[in-house]
C-alpha cells in the first residue's frame, strides 16, 4: 500500500515522461522539483549529517538566548568569539554538503559521504577562513549596530548609518549563497571568491535578495520547531542557494570558460 507511495518519493513518478537535459536547464523550477524528488531521503541524510557540526554552535546560541532573556544583558565579545569557533568547525562540512548538493542541483551524480569527504579534504583551509571571515563580520556588524542605535537616540544622523549598516550586513549575508558554490567549483582566491560573489549579489539582486528570504524562513521556522532543523532546515535552504548559483554560474561564467576553450 505504502510501499508505491515511498518509492514515487524517491525514484519520481514512472507515470511521467523522462525530461532531456536542455529542458531542465531552461526551467530550473522544473529541474529543481525533479532533483528534489530524486534526492529526497538522500538530502535528508545529508542533513542529519551536517546538522552534527552545526550542533555545537545551535547549543551555544540557545543558552546565550535563555542568558539574556533572563538577565537583559546584550551579547558579549566571548559570545561572538565561541559562535565563531562554533561556525569554524561546521566550516569544511559546509564544503562537502555544498559540493555534494551543487551536483545533485545539475542532475548529476554525487556519492553522499565520499564525494563529501573528498570536497572537506580538498577545500577545509579556505572554508575555514571564510567561516573565519563572517564570524568576524557578524562580530563587527553586532557591535556597529549596538553602538549607532544608542546614538540614534540623540541624533537622527545615526539612525541613518544604523538602517545602511543593516543593509549592507544583508547584503554581505547574500554574498554567502555563492562564496562556498565558487569555492568548490573553481579554482580562486579567497579574494576571487568574495568579489565574484558581491558582483553576483549586485547584478542578480531580486533573484539573491527571493531566494534569501525563503532561504532564511525555511530555517527560521525550523529552528523555531528544533525536530525539523534535523530533517531539511539545513539542506533544503542550501539546496535552495546552490541551485540558483549553478544558473547564476551557467549564465556568467561557464560560458565565459566555454568561449576560452
Amino acid at each position: 500500500m505504502f510501499g508505491g507511495f515511498f518509492n514515487r518519493m524517491y525514484y519520481g513518478d514512472p507515470r511521467k515522461p523522462d525530461l532531456k537535459d536542455d529542458d531542465l536547464k531552461k526551467n530550473r523550477i522544473k529541474l529543481f522539483i525533479v532533483v528534489l524528488q530524486i534526492r529526497f531521503w538522500k538530502i535528508i541524510q545529508l542533513n542529519l549529517l551536517y546538522s552534527l557540526f552545526w550542533l555545537p554552535a545551535f547549543i551555544l546560541v540557545y543558552l546565550q538566548l535563555m542568558v539574556t532573556a533572563e538577565t537583559g544583558e546584550p551579547l558579549s565579545i566571548l559570545f561572538f568569539a565561541l559562535l565563531t569557533l562554533g561556525m569554524m568547525l561546521a566550516a569544511p562540512a559546509t564544503t562537502g554538503v555544498v559540493f555534494v548538493l551543487r551536483n545533485w542541483a545539475r542532475d548529476e551524480h554525487s556519492w553522499l559521504f565520499s564525494d563529501f569527504k573528498d570536497s572537506w579534504k580538498r577545500n577545509w583551509k579556505e572554508a575555514l577562513l571564510i567561516m573565519m571571515i563572517n564570524g568576524i563580520v557578524l562580530t563587527l556588524f553586532y557591535v556597529n549596530y549596538v553602538f549607532y542605535s544608542d546614538l540614534a537616540r540623540q541624533n537622527v544622523m545615526f539612525l541613518i548609518i544604523n538602517y545602511l549598516m543593516i543593509v549592507v550586513a544583508i547584503l554581505y549575508a547574500m554574498m554567502n549563497i555563492y562564496m562556498f558554490p565558487l569555492l568548490v567549483t573553481y579554482k580562486l582566491n579567497l579574494k576571487q571568491i568574495f568579489k565574484n560573489a558581491f558582483i553576483f549579489t549586485i547584478v542578480k539582486l531580486p533573484q539573491t535578495f527571493g531566494i534569501f528570504v525563503i532561504m532564511l524562513a525555511i530555517f527560521a521556522l525550523s529552528l523555531y520547531f528544533m525536530f525539523p532543523i534535523f530533517i531539511l532546515g539545513l539542506t533544503f535552504p542550501v539546496l535552495l542557494g546552490v541551485s540558483l548559483a549553478n544558473w547564476v554560474f551557467d549564465s556568467y561564467m561557464n560560458q565565459s570558460l566555454e568561449d576560452l576553450e
